[in-house]
């Protein structure tokens, strides 16, 4: 990889994009994040962790990061001293730089809330402990009294719901790894993190422009929780809007709503939520038009629902109408919510109308209106709250660009917009035999509709690429990017691909078979050289340590290497535990579950690292060397094996399958494959054969590290004496020292002499034409190989055997051996079997 994305992304912006939800099925995030990458900012969507997703993601090419938020200190909120610790010294601390800032004296503050609070939080409890249900409910009024003054205070709100304070704590944690230019807030739940953020580093003179984007109007929202969460969460908006560098919001409505109740100078700018006007098709092995997906004839009847499913927005009301309206269907596509989901077919089956009502799943939003164009109308049937009123849904101009006329409940603003642009019908809400009326209107007039929308102007008017101009105008406005721009496209890498982590090893194939990530290895790797040879691209990612925990990582360098992994891989391997993403994925396991969902091939690749218990391998040959150590010896070797393998051995539950080079591994271990060592890099088969070393040169003797018994070792001993006595040079380098292709350098090589199989060394020594001495052993199972040219020797023959080899050589002798060596490693290392074995492994893969 070149080093061009970086210097490139340096030149641009970088804008972090802030969300309370997991992202998926956020048109209006995913679509803003679009609309930034257009506009040349690189771009980094931050949401909230979620059991159905990944803490890692993508979406177009623009990184996803999920936070954890732990919520301790709603947790402990009785509790008068906060529980959780902060990274951040007093010195240091943004949210005292945050107090500051506010030119609020925190000793002063602090004190004030902490009499207020527990006066009355005392008052409350005395009162519940003495009194009747009559009590608990004077109590309560106690307690709303004490929150609305709590909330008077500036930043009363993290006492009044903790929970705020949790979401600040998680917001301002990733803000501060980002590192953002400038940063985007959607909705309520990350404004306080990127208040306290804008503060603190405006603090240290550096200024970082924020936005809040309202997509709702808070104050008409019934939220969760009781009601002090509603309490603290209008406090929060009501202080921290002001201090936000610009507002946006959904609606003209909502933005002269926004100015007058929190008194701001200017009106916040109006960016609907509409669909764009390209269309993307999905791949017909993925999703198919939702009228071919309910096998439905184009005659039928066919209404849709796009959006959250949940009883407050009235899906239950369609279902209801079901009934008085024979043959019609209606599909919703939405959550998986297996709640509501649960409560939308129970209904459907006691009004017998189960087999008119389809869920499916969400799309992405660029491609709603491609999916749904073939149903007959859209509904949006919103249940009345305040927020409702006021709400014209984005699901409306997704009907809107599909082409579809559309009913709607008589919330205020939905059923004026829909009157005044003649384009469906009006019923009211929660009513289904009125629903269920509207319904037959717009069939009975339905192509007078759907002129009305396609030749309308609403039609033109309701599109993100007519609003998206309002949001470009407004990050420019406060941090323009350079100019001129050069052309970005979407998809691009998050901040190019950090040299230090990732390298590409270029093959002679050029990427036309299946690309490789290999993760955990070096950029001279011989698999990553041998796969780009023989199959199709690789590239390697040094990675990180499992010891270097999630929170310590560079973020954007995490996210780029998975950017980078997700656009170019094919296949993914693990040398090993290394994390690709230093735990911010979670796990290597999680990893590999992201990677699996993505459909990637995944597998673990081991080499020689040892992952038998020796146990085992005793029980299967009585003669091998361990079984001749001493119990301590074998007690602290089993350990190790058990350190580096047993981690490795339990992903096989994911179904991760595990390569090696061991054929001992492979025989006795389950879903352990066998492959043999790929021989590849500037000392593999050299030009010059060992034949052609002058006469009389005194030969080099290598005695490669390995498991050896006692007798075997007593014999080497011998070996060596007696051949340095002779003249010749013994190398017997200690296994941290020495490296497999050393072995190209020696003349006589010594592999192990009583375990079957012979060693990675072995392999780069008939590469290079070298005799190998040791035992010959049997070829893996199952497996077509040719009989390898191992020099055949046991302790008791090897001084012989080996001293026969070195005077040949010595006296300028020609070696068959080395030759035979030469072509079977030809045949067996060069890289085609490595390749072949995994690829066919893999292809496998559930």
């Amino acid at each position: 990889m070149t080093d061009s994305a970086p210097r490139e992304s340096s030149l641009r912006p970088h804008m972090v994009m802030l969300v309370g939800n997991h992202v998926v099925g956020d048109s209006r995030v995913e679509k803003s994040a679009l609309s930034a990458v257009k506009a040349g900012y690189r771009v980094t969507i931050v949401g909230t962790r979620h059991r159905t997703t990944f803490h890692v993601g993508e979406y177009s090419g623009i990184p996803i990061y999920r936070i954890p938020a732990d919520f301790a200190r709603h947790v402990t909120s009785g509790q008068w001293n906060e529980l959780k610790p902060r990274r951040w010294s007093d010195s240091t601390d943004p949210l005292a730089c945050w107090g500051r800032a506010r030119d609020t004296p925190p000793w002063s503050f602090r004190s004030t809330v902490d009499r207020l609070d527990r006066a009355t939080h005392a008052v409350r409890t005395r009162i519940e402990k003495q009194l009747d249900h009559r009590g608990t409910r004077a109590a309560d009024a106690v307690g709303q009294v004490r929150d609305r003054a709590l909330a008077a205070l500036p930043r009363g709100w993290r006492r009044v719901w903790p929970h705020i304070a949790d979401y600040e704590d998680a917001f301002l944690d990733v803000l501060q790894r980002l590192k953002p230019d400038i940063i985007h807030v959607h909705d309520r739940h990350p404004l306080p993190g990127a208040a306290a953020y804008a503060a603190w580093q405006r603090s240290r003179g550096r200024d970082v422009p924020w936005v809040y984007d309202a997509h709702e109007w808070l104050p008409g929202q019934e939220l969760p929780g009781p009601a002090a969460a509603r309490t603290g969460w209008l406090a929060a908006e009501a202080e921290l809007i002001h201090h936000a560098d610009a507002v946006l919001t959904v609606s003209d409505d909502l933005a002269t709503r926004m100015q007058r109740r929190h008194h701001l100078k200017e009106r916040p700018g109006t960016v609907i939520n509409a669909p764009a006007l390209t269309r993307t098709p999905m791949d017909p092995a993925v999703r198919r038009p939702i009228r071919e997906e309910c096998g439905l004839a184009p005659e039928t009847p066919l209404f849709v629902y796009v959006g959250k499913m949940s009883e407050r927005r009235g899906v239950l009301t369609m279902v209801e109408s079901l009934p008085l309206l024979p043959d019609t269907h209606i599909a919703f596509i939405g959550s998986r919510d297996a709640v509501i989901r649960q409560h939308i077919m129970e209904r459907a089956e006691q009004l017998g109308v189960a087999d008119r009502v389809h869920l499916k799943d969400y799309v992405p939003s660029s491609s709603v209106t491609w999916y749904i164009e073939s149903a007959t109308g859209g509904i949006s049937p919103l249940l009345s709250t305040p927020a409702h009123q006021l709400a014209i849904a984005t699901k409306i101009s997704e009907y809107i660009q599909a082409g579809l006329p559309v009913i709607v409940s008589d919330m205020k603003a939905q059923a004026a917009f829909v009157r005044d642009h003649a384009i469906g019908t009006v019923y009211t809400a929660g009513d289904p035999a009125d629903l269920a009326a509207a319904t037959h209107r717009l069939l009975e007039g339905l192509e007078g509709f759907r002129r009305a929308v396609h030749h309308g102007e609403v039609r033109e008017l309701q599109t993100w690429d007519h609003a998206e101009r309002v949001l470009i105008h407004t990050w420019t406005r406060l941090c323009p990017p350079p100019a001129p721009l050069a052309p970005t496209t979407v998809g691009s890498p998050a901040d190019g691909s950090p040299a230090e982590r990732a390298s590409a090893v270029a093959g002679s194939v050029g990427g036309s078979g299946p690309a490789l990530d290999l993760i955990g290895a070096a950029g001279n790797d011989p698999l990553a050289q041998v796969w780009a040879r023989h199959a199709g691209s690789a590239v390697t990612h040094t990675g990180l340590e499992p010891s270097e925990t999630a929170g310590d990582a560079d973020l954007p360098a995490v996210l780029a290497t998975w950017s980078d992994i997700n656009r170019h891989a094919d296949v993914v391997l693990y040398a090993g535990r290394t994390s690709a993403g230093g735990g911010d994925d979670g796990p290597v396991s999680s990893e590999m579950r992201s990677l699996l969902a993505r459909g990637k091939k995944v597998g673990i690749w081991t080499g020689s690292a040892p992952l038998v218990d020796p146990r085992l391998l005793i029980s299967a040959d009585p003669g091998h060397p361990l079984a001749q150590w001493t119990a301590d010896q074998l007690k602290r070797y089993r350990r190790q094996v058990h350190r580096g393998s047993r981690p490795l051995l339990e992903l096989q539950d994911l179904g991760i399958p595990i390569f090696t080079t061991d054929a001992a591994a492979a025989e006795l271990l389950t879903d352990v494959h066998w492959v043999p060592s790929p021989v590849a890099g500037p000392r593999a088969f050299p030009d010059e054969p060992a034949a052609a070393l002058t006469e009389g040169r005194s030969p080099q003797i290598l005695i490669i590290p390995a498991l050896r018994s006692p007798e075997e070792l007593a014999s080497l001993d011998d070996l060596e004496a007696m051949a340095t006595a002779a003249g010749y040079r013994v190398a017997r380098p200690r296994a941290k020292r020495f490296h497999p292709s050393d072995a190209v350098f020696s003349d006589i090589v010594v592999d192990t002499l009583t375990t079957d199989g012979y060693s990675e060394a072995s392999a780069w020594a008939w590469s290079a034409g070298r005799p190998v001495v040791g035992r010959v052993g049997t070829a893996p199972r199952g497996i077509d190989l040719p009989e390898n040219p191992m020099v055949a020797a046991d302790p008791s023959s090897v001084v012989e055997t080996v001293m026969a080899l070195a005077q040949a050589h010595a006296a300028g002798q020609r070696n068959e051996g080395g030759t035979a060596g030469r072509i079977f490693a030809e045949s067996v290392h060069d890289g085609r079997l490595t390749v072949q074995r995994i690829t066919t492994v893999l292809d496998g893969q559930r």
